[in-house]
């Protein structure tokens, strides 16, 4: 059950650790889709988008093991159902308020020896107003370790609004945040077991390390926003995954 001391802890962080909010029996059809997308992309539902490990760089896009996948809520009446979970809303609307939706969802992958996701605020992709009206639920589908490419977080970067961006020169698909003379303390590594939950601010500064293990480390990933929040990019406003309230 949601408190106000886990809001004052995200308050103050600029993220939430909710440890086993899910049980494997839970997650296990999760799972069983999740693992089913990946061996077979073409199974998917029309408009549920696919990601490649190569598509950080034009050179390699579209080649290499799934990295993730997109709009499964927005078009999947399961992972529709799933995002409506009572325990997940409750800490969702916790965080946000009474009123909110899925602003957009994803479904991100490390398969084996997979890359890194470098240093990055959600707010700078998109751009949601108010711009505390967004927070992130990153669920836990497997065991997230050091080894495997846990979320890495940098308390109280929240604070400081969306950064100025610039592309990575050698993988053009991510940001670089430039946060100036801002002083900001050193990232803090979240390990979690399955069926966790990760609740971060939009404009947290977050990152995720490489694969160095032989299995997969997958994450659903639910992008909650107030109703009434809008992005400045008018075409995530048509793209809404799920109205909820």
């Amino acid at each position: 059950m949601f408190s106000q001391p886990l809001k004052d802890r995200y308050e103050e962080n600029g993220f939430l650790v909710v440890e086993a909010l899910f049980t494997d029996g839970e997650l296990a059809p999760v799972r069983q889709r999740i693992d089913a997308l990946i061996a077979d992309p073409a199974s998917r539902l029309a408009g549920v988008g696919i990601g490649r490990e190569g598509d950080t760089k034009p050179e390699t896009k579209g080649t290499g093991d799934v990295r993730g996948a997109s709009f499964l809520v927005r078009f999947d009446p399961f992972f529709q159902d799933f995002a409506r979970t009572p325990k997940l809303l409750d800490h969702a609307r916790g965080l946000l308020g009474p009123r909110i939706k899925v602003f957009r969802d994803q479904a991100l992958f490390k398969p084996p020896r997979g890359q890194a996701k470098p240093l990055h605020q959600d707010q700078s992709y998109f751009l949601v107003d108010p711009v505390d009206d967004l927070v992130t639920a990153w669920i836990a589908l497997d065991e997230a370790t050091l080894d495997n490419g846990c979320m890495t977080y940098v308390p109280g970067s929240h604070k400081h609004g969306i950064f100025p961006i610039s592309p990575d020169p050698e993988r053009p698909v991510h940001h670089i945040p430039d946060t100036g003379a801002i002083k900001l303390g050193d990232a803090v590594a979240c390990p979690v077991p399955a069926g966790s939950v990760i609740f971060h601010h939009g404009c947290a500064l977050h990152a995720s390390a490489d694969n160095h293990t032989d299995t997969w480390r997958k994450a659903l990933i639910l992008h909650f926003a107030t109703s009434e929040a809008m992005s400045a990019r008018d075409e995530l406003n048509e793209q809404v995954s799920l109205e909820i309230d």
